[in-house]
């Protein structure tokens, strides 16, 4: 075990500890994918399944991970391997994800930044779509974005856990929830924000299919970062006597909470038929264009991105620094400096294949779309199966049942529940989500 695990710090008391969690949780794909899909799949319907799939698969997972991790207090590798020895590979397995992650994940995040700034100085044009491709394909703008988004990351996790991630959440997380209130606000004083809030709670089930299941159990899986150690390593810095599930479920209906604000605001905005970054760097300026004061809700908007986007990227650095620190001995700093380096390495070549190197692909792919896919389709549902098996079956139960039912997280009527879940019912849906996932990447090759 590493020789600074120690003094590795934690969090310093229950809400700091669901604030980061719940920032790591919500991301992008709160506000961009989960409008667009709930859209697609009769409104109301598709979240009534979805809380569902919640329910039965992320919930448990998240429960899973956090477990895992308070029980060990160790960085991913050595969490595992201290529960079962041999198993570090599986923490391994996710640290490399994340940090394959977060190669396309902080190019995305400096988008978010320079619209934030090209709103407010009214600099975008009419042109939308025309700016987009411009400023994603140029050579030296995005990386200095993505960079500026890294070394902000960066200073807040030298700052360590307490000084730098908890002092960080304590301040993006109020700000990200007021930013979209006021923006939730504004759409429901609008005509078409009352109307929005109709269409998305009013269930179509005709639009119903076994699509709309897949999509929710993916939503339900990734938006709550599992399977890739970063709630893993927030779990090893809760306090003792931190109740487990409680604070999984809490995390739960923050991250919630915020996907179906998301998704009242971009319906109000008649955009909800778009998808992913078309959505929200194409569509949205020019809704905002054409209302009052445009740009500075579309600077609103756009820092609602960034703060949801650098939340989420704070856990990942984290995840793979405390590897440095804790299995290789070195200074926060040292460790924090290595994964900073590697990512705008990474970052750089995947920000570059979107323009000069886009005549490089693999299958087809360019690597920012390669990165994005993997782990998206290969990766992270990989690590769901095999992290739902490792608790499920390989942990010992009476260890298990003790972690959770210790601080009275679970009590003991409900814990078999959650490890019949975990035993039974999340590999089986994220192998199903794997197993399509698998199919349809190869039919669109």
């Amino acid at each position: 075990m590493a020789k600074n695990t120690a003094q590795r710090g934690g969090f310093g008391g229950k809400l700091t500890a669901i604030l980061a969690a719940a920032g790591s949780a919500i991301g992008l794909g709160n506000i961009w994918r989960f409008p667009y899909i709930t859209s697609e799949h009769g409104g109301g319907a598709f979240i009534f399944i979805y809380l569902g799939c919640i329910l039965l698969l992320g919930l448990p997972l998240l429960i899973a991970e956090f477990a895992v991790g308070h029980n060990s207090k160790c960085n991913p590798i050595d969490a595992f391997s201290k529960i079962r020895k041999g198993w570090g590979w599986l923490g391994a397995m996710g640290l490399i994800s994340v940090f394959l992650i977060m190669g396309y994940y902080f190019v995305i995040s400096g988008w978010t930044l320079n619209y934030a700034i090209a709103s407010a100085t009214e600099t975008i044009g009419d042109d939308f779509g025309g700016f987009f491709t411009s400023f994603t394909t140029a050579t030296w703008m995005p990386l200095l974005f993505t960079y500026i988004f890294i070394i902000a990351n960066h200073l807040i996790i030298v700052g360590g856990v307490q000084g730098g991630i908890e002092r960080a959440s304590k301040v993006l997380m109020p700000l990200l929830f007021a930013i979209l209130i006021v923006l939730a606000v504004y759409s429901l004083w609008l005509p078409e924000g009352r109307e929005a809030l109709g269409e998305v709670f009013t269930p179509d089930f005709s639009k119903v299919t076994g699509k709309t299941f897949l999509d929710a159990m993916g939503q339900a899986f990734f938006t709550l970062s599992v399977g890739m150690g970063a709630m893993l390593i927030y779990g090893s810095y809760f306090k003792e006597g931190t109740k487990i599930a409680g604070t999984a479920i809490s995390v739960v209906s923050l991250d919630t909470l915020v996907a179906i604000i998301a998704a009242v605001i971009i319906f109000s905005a008649g955009v909800q038929n778009e998808s992913g970054m078309q959505l929200a760097f194409v569509a949205m300026p020019k809704v905002f264009s054409a209302m009052p004061a445009g740009n500075i809700w579309a600077m609103l908007f756009f820092l609602l991105l960034g703060l949801a986007a650098l939340s989420s990227t704070i856990s990942m650095h984290e995840a793979v620094t405390s590897y440095f620190v804790e299995k290789r001995g070195m200074s926060r700093n040292k460790g924090a400096l290595i994964v900073t380096v590697g990512a705008m390495l990474l970052a750089t070549v995947a920000s570059l294949s979107l323009g000069a190197w886009s005549g490089f692909t693999v299958a087809g792919m360019n690597i920012f779309a390669l990165l994005d896919n993997f782990t998206a389709i290969v990766m992270l549902p990989l690590l769901g199966i095999l992290t739902s098996i490792f608790v499920g079956w390989i942990w010992r139960k009476e260890d298990m049942r003790a972690e959770l039912t210790a601080q009275g997280s679970v009590d003991k009527a409900t814990y078999p529940f959650v490890r019949f879940l975990l035993k039974w019912v999340c590999p089986v849906l994220v192998s199903t989500l794997f197993i399509f996932g698998i199919i349809d990447f190869i039919k669109s090759l």
